[in-house]
């Protein structure tokens, strides 16, 4: 039989074996070329009027991420690929077979089921490629149509970084076989003994793990103020350092701690999968580790798309609060104006706020504007009545004032009330508000509140212009009375200064739209790639334990038994992770939430349920497949 025979025979003879390796590289690949498709498709087009640039950029580092995520997601798949077919393979050693040609085929075989996976995800992929789209577009809010489109150039990408990256891992497989002794083969996928480690490494591995685990926690809690990045990148790197000593020292010191307990070990039948937990945890912590941090990651994507959403939405709300505003040198009346908003438009409420328009040099505070103004307590507090706005403050001294601010997508900058000084006047800022009393404009100005008689002695400072916000009953027929709004200006110049005119949809903000719609899909993969993985490794892990299963089976213990115990050590394999995952992502989802200025407990607790659902259904899979193949069932 020829080298190429031998391998296609083995490859569809174990296809089924490592069918969940293929269907995770699969859904990877899926993942990717839909990504590419944003940047290259045709079909895409309609976002050049939606800041496509912008768009572009946000995929462009998101493939970079996902690329660095699936070059460690192969790497770990092919290194448990390998390990399950050495024993095999190093068969045909005493078939005559050298180590280059069994080198050779296990390259060919880990070759085919590289294609394979790339073939069924490009498949999908061009397949449901319009359907992608859709969701993504219906998720962000984008309204267009959406024509499918082929292009050779996503196809191309993806198959180049998937190849080159599995290419990569292959030669590395490779070389390992060539370099490997018979013995190394016949063991390879056999449990080798644990080895006792000192009890000072175990220690210092143990207050490793907690004490940087805690500082990453203590870093993110950090996180809002002017060194947030800073404090985020520690927040990252000790997290991810602190659960690598975890699994490393003190999880497996309390599993064998639990060992030496014999009053726990011989109850329920524990004895029969603690002691194996303690060693699995010692070889595989690795995976523990990855596993976890993934998990991670998945849900902090989640909350900082769902932040993202939140932020977006209020800031659009923010911007909507008013239809169109005028802008006036001198006090007219707002029923003028009104009257002719209603030849086309009915009007569903209005306000009126006179603004000081102050020069820069007469005012000093943290914040840099080209256009500060002062307004009265009692001007805001009627427009906040008028427009059904909340104002939850007390009555303005005249040493105090409120900074009214605008709702940004991310702040780096701590909520710190300074004084400001106002011409010669110091003033106490008791607040900052960015409830939208000013409409759109507010996103422009930065406008101090003080009270009335402060107001009138101010008056001197600046000029006084006046704004009159007016909200549609219908919005979107706003071009209707836009001829009347735009002649304001040009017939009466003395009186009007101009007039903004707010439409309902923002095009400038669909790449914020597309972005946490893009991390909804993220965080998907991460989510999948872990349960993957612990399947992988559990596959892994049946192979090894089939002879273990068996002698206990010829010793007289139970079939129901053995279940209980097969189920009780997966369960830790994959509620484990979850647990250290919960701990760890509420100050992670903190983190994110301070920066956003957004609460995402909520976010939190429903991304948690929706893994653990995901998990539990996985958690049943495993035990199903993995009874199978150590109790031949």
């Amino acid at each position: 039989m020829s080298l190429i025979r031998l391998t296609v025979f083995n490859f569809r003879r174990n296809l089924r074996n490592y069918m969940s390796l293929v269907l995770a590289l699969a859904f990877s690949v899926f993942i990717f070329f839909n990504f590419q498709c944003v940047l290259y498709s045709d079909s895409m087009d309609v976002l050049n009027n939606y800041n496509k640039d912008y768009i572009d950029l946000i995929v462009r580092a998101l493939s970079v991420v996902f690329g660095v995520f699936l070059f460690f997601f192969i790497w770990y798949a092919t290194n448990v690929f390998l390990n399950q077919r050495k024993k095999e393979i190093g068969i045909y050693i005493f078939m005559g077979l050298d180590n280059k040609r069994i080198g050779k085929m296990y390259a060919l075989e880990a070759l085919f089921s590289g294609l394979f996976s790339l073939t069924m995800g490009l498949g999908a992929g061009v397949v449901f490629s319009k359907l992608f789209q859709m969701l993504l577009l219906r998720i962000s809010e984008i309204s267009v149509d959406i024509k499918f489109s082929f292009s050779l150039k996503p196809i191309l990408v993806t198959a180049a970084v998937f190849m080159m990256i599995y290419g990569l891992m292959v030669v590395k497989g490779y070389v390992s076989l060539v370099r490997s002794s018979v013995l190394d083969m016949l063991s390879g996928a056999r449990q080798k003994e644990m080895k006792i480690e000192p009890a000072l490494l175990t220690a210092v591995k143990v207050i490793l793990g907690v004490g940087v685990l805690g500082a990453g926690y203590y870093c993110a809690v950090k996180t809002g103020d002017i060194d947030s990045l800073t404090y985020a990148l520690a927040a990252v790197i000790l997290v991810i350092v602190g659960t690598y000593f975890l699994y490393g020292g003190l999880i497996p010191w309390l599993v064998r701690k639990l060992t030496e307990n014999k009053t726990y070990l011989y109850q329920k039948q524990r004895n029969l999968w603690v002691n194996n937990l303690a060693f699995r945890l010692k070889q595989n912590y690795r995976t523990y580790a990855i596993v976890t941090v993934l998990m991670i990651c998945s849900v902090t994507v989640l909350g900082t798309s769902m932040a993202l959403k939140q932020r977006y939405e209020r800031s659009e709300h923010f911007r909507t609060t008013y239809t169109c505003q005028v802008v006036a040198k001198k006090e007219v009346d707002p029923d003028e104006i009104q009257k002719g908003i209603e030849e086309q438009n009915q009007v569903k409420y209005r306000s009126s706020i006179p603004i000081l328009a102050l020069d820069p040099e007469k005012i000093r505070s943290k914040y840099v504007s080209a256009n500060y103004g002062i307004t009265s307590e009692s001007a805001i507090k009627s427009a906040a009545e008028e427009a059904g706005l909340t104002y939850g403050y007390t009555k303005l001294r005249d040493n105090e004032c409120i900074h009214l601010t605008h709702i940004m997508l991310l702040s780096f900058m701590p909520e710190k009330n300074e004084n400001v000084m106002i011409g010669d006047q110091e003033f106490k800022q008791i607040a900052e508000s960015n409830v939208p009393y000013l409409g759109d404009l507010q996103n422009g100005l930065s406008v101090y509140v003080v009270s009335d008689a402060q107001y009138e002695n101010l008056r001197s400072l600046g000029a006084v212009m006046y704004l009159y916000n007016f909200k549609f009953e219908d919005p979107d027929n706003l071009d209707a009375s836009a001829p009347f709004l735009k002649s304001l200006a040009k017939k009466d110049k003395d009186r009007y200064v101009g007039v903004n005119m707010i439409r309902s949809e923002d095009k400038e903000g669909a790449w914020v739209r597309v972005m946490y719609s893009l991390c909804v899909f993220m965080f998907a993969t991460l989510i999948l790639a872990c349960g993957s993985i612990i399947f992988i490794k559990l596959n892994n892990e049946a192979a090894e334990d089939v002879e273990r299963y068996r002698i206990l089976q010829k010793l007289g213990i139970q079939r129901n038994t053995l279940c209980r115990s097969m189920k009780n050590e997966i369960r830790f394999t994959y509620y484990c992770p979850f647990v250290l995952m919960v701990l760890t992502s509420y100050f992670s989802i903190h983190a994110v939430g301070t920066v956003m200025k957004e609460n995402l407990i909520r976010i939190n607790l429903l991304s948690a349920a929706a893994i653990l659902v995901l998990f539990s259904m996985i958690y049943l899979i495993s035990v199903r497949t993995f009874r199978k193949k150590v109790l031949d069932e």
